[in-house]
């Protein structure tokens, strides 16, 4: 499928635009892709994988790929389910189950038109029945997620139609989620539960061992032709040095996806003569957040401080060692036409920070610990085991540490287990914390971290409440006119940065490394795997 999507013109892509924002009358976008391929020859004029050698491929990576959307197998990662869009990470928007679509004239009703001729894994059609059913789950499943639904109704066998009580200008980037994937009717229960990820992708779950592998099997049936590959193992590696010795070792064929290889290990993987590194700027920004309801972080002043005592430029040269790029707003480089044109966070100004400070009453103690009313100013910086398995986070956060130290902040670096360490940043337990947000579109990203009611403003242990930046966030998801809704954007980056609930500390380089007997793999931005091109050759 992601074979098919990259030859669609660019011509024909800049017709999506429009349709997305746009307020005035129907807008189609209507794009098949090219007819498969012959079986098992991928496109015309590509090399066949050599006859006389097994197509099966040993993939390692940081997280479970079962773990991830409550599906059993990550979208993305396996290409076990599609989604009806498909959001590239350098084009936008494409057809993907979904071969086009249209909006009103009073951007409430989107109509879907269905690619026809698909089957899930265990044969049932894929049609509009079986998609009013999966909207009306991931409805259930997280309210808000495709906006405020007044209706899903089959408008024939393969036409969908979805009627919104307002605007919502985030809709077609939420059918690109990859929650928001299709599957099979039959695999999920009365409840909504999904039983078995059975769905139209190019390969099927054979198995799954928690914790430690998936096995995956070609789909000979795929709609999009049958895939070179016939076996896929994704063995979940949590220790990176485990990963890279594996790859070294070659009892792995590759390290996949965000996180996969650490900016540490580049160097030592380029010396080896069978491994190739791959990188791309990616899709994948990282903050830190920060409980503003906790003291002392409660007072703005001490947050501003915090970012004006920050030498990001440092943490990308010394941790990430270039593999990434200083953010400058909420807004990552990766969704340009949102990012506002100024610098907003001003960092690495520890004048300005200690002025800041001594403005809210602190003062240095006789140990250089800032002091107030008899308190020191100490924070805890609050990691997770499973993204400092991934992610730099332990080196930046003692970077963080020294330079915040040199100010007369003492902070302490805990690291807990993943499920502890969601449940201490729910509370408000903790200070501030580090983690990358993926998000569904930019109002999403803006309005899930921002809001009062937002899904990470509280799962992260924000807790910020603003009742300018709740009106904002919320005026953003129902503005389908671009120009408005980039100038709302801007608005809320401002209030953003002025009140410091979050501190955007970098957009990643992506990096993988695969053994060179491997063929077609493409690294993607939003670790899009291209299985269906990959072949083993030696």
């Amino acid at each position: 499928m992601l074979r098919k999507f990259a030859v669609l013109s660019l011509c024909l892509l800049l017709l999506l635009v429009p349709g997305l924002f746009s307020g005035c009358g129907s807008k189609t976008a209507d794009l098949e892709a090219p007819p498969p391929a012959e079986s098992g020859t991928g496109q015309p004029g590509e090399a066949a994988p050599p006859k006389d050698v097994p197509q099966v491929v040993v993939a390692g990576l940081g997280r479970d790929p079962g773990e991830m959307y409550g599906y059993g197998a990550h979208p993305p990662l396996t290409r076990v389910l599609e989604t009806l869009i498909f959001q590239d990470g350098l084009k936008g928007l494409l057809p993907a189950l979904a071969t086009g679509w249209e909006i009103s004239a009073d951007n409430l009703t989107w109509t879907l038109f269905l690619r026809e001729g698909v089957s899930f894994h265990d044969g049932t059609p894929f049609d509009a029945v079986a998609v009013v059913q999966n909207l009306e789950r991931i409805a259930a499943m997280s309210p808000g997620r495709l906006g405020a639904l007044e209706r899903v109704e089959a408008a024939g066998t393969y036409e969908v139609r979805v009627t919104h009580k307002e605007p919502f200008a985030s809709f077609l980037y939420a059918l690109a989620w990859p929650g928001s994937a299709m599957i099979s009717p039959a695999a999920v229960d009365e409840t909504g539960k999904v039983l078995e990820p059975v769905g139209t992708g190019p390969f099927k779950r054979e198995s799954w061992e928690p914790g430690e592998k998936m096995t995956l099997v070609r789909n000979d049936l795929y709609w999009g032709g049958v895939p070179r590959l016939e076996r896929i193992e994704l063995k979940f590696i949590p220790d990176p040095t485990t990963r890279m010795m594996a790859l070294e070792a070659g009892e792995i064929d590759m390290i996949i996806d965000t996180g996969g290889v650490l900016p540490e290990q580049v160097a030592t993987l380029k010396l080896h003569p069978q491994i190739e590194v791959l990188t791309v700027a990616g899709a994948v920004p990282h903050y830190l957040s920060l409980n503003t309801r906790k003291w002392p972080l409660d007072d703005v002043r001490v947050r501003r401080a915090i970012v004006r005592a920050l030498d990001l430029e440092s943490i990308v040269r010394y941790a990430l060692e270039d593999y990434g790029k200083v953010m400058t707003s909420m807004v990552p480089y990766s969704e340009q036409e949102w990012l506002h044109p100024e610098v907003l966070f001003p960092f690495n100004r520890p004048r300005e920070a200690l002025a800041l400070l001594q403005e809210a009453g602190w003062q240095r103690g006789a140990d250089g610990i800032l002091q107030k009313d008899g308190r020191k100013l100490e924070l805890k910086f609050l990691l997770s085991t499973a993204l400092v398995g991934r992610f730099p986070y332990q080196p930046i956060a003692e970077i963080v540490q020294a330079q915040l130290g040199e100010l007369g902040i003492n902070v302490e670096i805990e690291i807990q287990e993943a499920g502890l360490w969601r449940e201490t940043l729910q509370k408000g337990e903790a200070h501030f914390s580090a983690r990358p947000w993926s998000a569904i579109c930019p109002q999403s990203r803006l309005h899930a971290w921002l809001h009062s009611a937002g899904e990470q403003n509280l799962a992260m242990g924000i807790f910020y409440h603003n009742p300018t930046m709740d009106r904002l966030t919320e005026q953003l998801l129902r503005t389908t006119n671009l120009e408005e809704a980039v100038k709302i954007s801007y608005q809320i980056q401002e209030l953003a940065a002025e009140e410091v609930p979050l501190i955007p500390l970098y957009d990643e380089v992506l990096i993988n490394a695969v053994r060179k007997k491997i063929k077609g793999y493409k690294i993607d931005p939003k670790f899009n795997v291209n299985w269906e091109d990959i072949y083993v050759d030696g």
